[in-house]
C-alpha cells in the first residue's frame, strides 16, 4: 500500500489532542492502533485528572496527611514529578495548587465541563517538592497540602504514547498535546517533519520560525501566559504560577518555545523560562542542556522581541510556514 498520514484529533485534557501516523498500514490496523493510543489518553485523564472527583490523584489528595497506597502508574508519574522539581531548583513545583487556586484557576478548561463541582485547596499550603514521599507501593504528602501534575502531565503521556508508537513499524509519526509536540522519523514524502511556532504577537498566526524535527525522537513544547487565565477580581490571572511568589509569573515572556531531550522536560522547562523571564532564562535553559529556544518576549513599549539559541538546525527562519503548528 502506498505511504500515507492517517490522524485523529479529540477533545482531552482540557485541549485538542491530535495524533497522526506515517505508514502504510491498512485503515483496520491503523484504526486498532488509533484505538489502543486513545484509550491511553483517557485512562491518563480518568486516573490522574485534578477535575475529576474519582480521579487517583483526587483521592490521594483527600488523603493528604496519610500513608496512601498507590498504583505503580502514580508511582511512576510521581517519581517523575519529584525528579522535576528537584532538577529545576523548586522551580518546578507540584505542590503549587492551592496558589494556582486563589489566584483563580478553580474550573476546567474543558469546553462544557467548567461547571462541574471541583475540590478546593485554596485554604492549602504550598510546600516543597522535598516533601513528596514516595515507597515501594504508596505514596504521602503533608496534611493541609495538594499537588496536581498540570505542570508536566501532558508532557509525561507524550513519551508514554511515544514509547507504544515506536515500537509499531512505522515510517514517522506526531502529535500534540496542548503545546507538547513529539514527533519521529518522516513525512509521507520522506522528508523531515517541521514544526510552525505560534506568533505571540498574533496568536491565531505563525511566527517566521520553524523547527526542523530530527529522524530520531524529537519533542517540543511551547508555554504562555494568554491561554488559561481571566479576571479574579480586583486583578486578572494567569496560570503559570511563580513558586517564590505564590502569584501568577510576572514576566516579559509571552511565548516560551523550547526543545528538549524528552516531553516531560520540554513541558517542565517551557513553563520556568516564562517564570524566569528574559533576562534570567537562557542562562537556566543551557544548564538544563536544552537543544534549542525561541522564546517570544514583549518589552517595556509593548513591543515585540525575540531571542533564540542552542542549537541552530533546530530553530531557523522559515517563511514558507509549513509543517505541524507548536503552539501554546
Amino acid at each position: 500500500m502506498r505511504l500515507r498520514e492517517l490522524s485523529q484529533t479529540k477533545l482531552a485534557l482540557g485541549s485538542d489532542i491530535k495524533i497522526a501516523i506515517i505508514s502504510d498500514m491498512s485503515q483496520t490496523d491503523a484504526e486498532h492502533l488509533f484505538g489502543v493510543l486513545w484509550k491511553k489518553v483517557y485512562s491518563f485523564e480518568k486516573q490522574f485528572s485534578r477535575f475529576l472527583g474519582k480521579s487517583e490523584l483526587s483521592i490521594f489528595n483527600r488523603s493528604a496527611g496519610t500513608k496512601t497506597k498507590i498504583s505503580p502508574e502514580f508511582r511512576e508519574l510521581l517519581i517523575n514529578v519529584r525528579r522535576q522539581g528537584v532538577e529545576t531548583g523548586g522551580l518546578y513545583n507540584p505542590f503549587i495548587t492551592p496558589a494556582l487556586q486563589r489566584a483563580g484557576y478553580l474550573k476546567s478548561a474543558m469546553l462544557g465541563y467548567e461547571q462541574d463541582a471541583q475540590s478546593d485547596y485554596t485554604d492549602r499550603k504550598v510546600v516543597g517538592v522535598e516533601r513528596l514521599v514516595i515507597g515501594d507501593d504508596w505514596a504521602t504528602i503533608p496534611y493541609g497540602t495538594a499537588i496536581d501534575i498540570g505542570g508536566c502531565g501532558k508532557g509525561y503521556l507524550a513519551d508514554q504514547l511515544g514509547q507504544i508508537l515506536n515500537e509499531q513499524s512505522l515510517t514517522g509519526y506526531w502529535m500534540s498535546l496542548g503545546g507538547d509536540v513529539v514527533t519521529m522519523g518522516n513525512d509521507e514524502n520522506d522528508n523531515n517533519m517541521t514544526l510552525n511556532i505560534q506568533n505571540a504577537d498574533d496568536l491565531g498566526g505563525v511566527s517566521d520560525w520553524i523547527v526542523h524535527c530530527p529522524i530520531k525522537y524529537s519533542s517540543t513544547a511551547t508555554s504562555g501566559t494568554f491561554r488559561r487565565k481571566g479576571q479574579n477580581i480586583p486583578k486578572s490571572w494567569h496560570h503559570i504560577i511563580n513558586p517564590n511568589t505564590l502569584e501568577p509569573a510576572i514576566t516579559d515572556i509571552r511565548l516560551a518555545t523550547i526543545c528538549a531531550g524528552t516531553a516531560l522536560q520540554a513541558d517542565v522547562l517551557a513553563s520556568c523560562a516564562v517564570i524566569l523571564g528574559s533576562k534570567k532564562a537562557p542562562e537556566f535553559l543551557k544548564k538544563h542542556g536544552v537543544k534549542s529556544a525561541l522564546l517570544q518576549c514583549i518589552d517595556k513599549d509593548g513591543v515585540l522581541f525575540e531571542q533564540v539559541f542552542g542549537d541552530m538546525i533546530s530553530i531557523k527562519k522559515d517563511t514558507n510556514n509549513k509543517g505541524v503548528l507548536a503552539d501554546a
